[in-house]
């Protein structure tokens, strides 16, 4: 099949279908190298697809954490139910980025009615938008260093938020980590999985891959 998009010639056969075009915003922090979603097939692309097959979409976990998901519904009708004015987009993307971060980190990104749930809110639409709009550089790539719609700019700003935000999360969990006593309640979240991996002996996992994995199925 041969296929040309503005100045861009695009040749695919066989396994070569199986991948994507990558667009130029997903470059962000180098986000293309470590996503899930953008890396062609490969060792790295296994790599990650068996992380999540073994320790994210098994029926175990989430049967294990079909209590999480059910509070939050919970709360969400709480929030309905109390006879005040909704703004229905905060609450389903608040209630969605909880379901979210509690199942990565046994944690709320955010509260109704909070800054931080405008903060996310706003970081969150700001990537999907950036993804729904056609960008000149991904038919045109001598635009590259022009970045004329300025997407590229605006996807570096918002994703670098995010990593910050994952970093952060990971600093805290490896201090209460080291300082936490054998009788503390371990914590049945992606995180822990990862962290446990990544310090096993024969671990290929870094921390910088780490991030990204928690973007992709953030962004998700």
């Amino acid at each position: 099949m041969y296929l040309k998009l503005g100045t861009v010639q695009t040749i695919k056969h066989d396994q070569i279908c199986s991948d994507r075009t990558v667009a130029h915003t997903t470059h962000a922090a180098n986000h293309h190298k470590g996503s899930l979603a953008w890396l062609p097939v490969g060792n790295k692309w296994r790599k990650f697809r068996r992380i999540c097959k073994e320790h994210m979409f098994t029926v175990d976990k989430l049967q294990s954490s079909e209590g999480l998901r059910k509070e939050k519904l919970q709360q969400l009708h709480e929030c309905g139910s109390n006879r005040r004015v909704v703004d229905i987009e905060e609450v389903a993307i608040v209630t969605s980025l909880n379901l979210i971060s509690t199942t990565l980190f046994s944690i709320d990104f955010s509260r109704f009615g909070s800054d931080s749930a405008q903060e996310m809110k706003s970081t969150i639409k700001g990537l999907m938008t950036i993804a729904g709009t056609p960008n000149l550089v991904d038919y045109f790539p001598i635009l590259k260093l022009i970045d004329p719609q300025g997407l590229k700019s605006e996807s570096d700003a918002y994703v670098g938020k995010l990593l910050t935000t994952f970093d952060q999360i990971t600093s805290e969990r490896l201090r209460s980590m080291g300082v936490s006593s054998s009788d503390s309640p371990r914590k049945n979240d992606l995180l822990q999985v990862l962290l446990d991996l990544i310090q096993e002996r024969d671990s290929d996992l870094s921390r910088d891959e780490l991030k990204h994995l928690f973007l992709s199925n953030s962004s998700s």
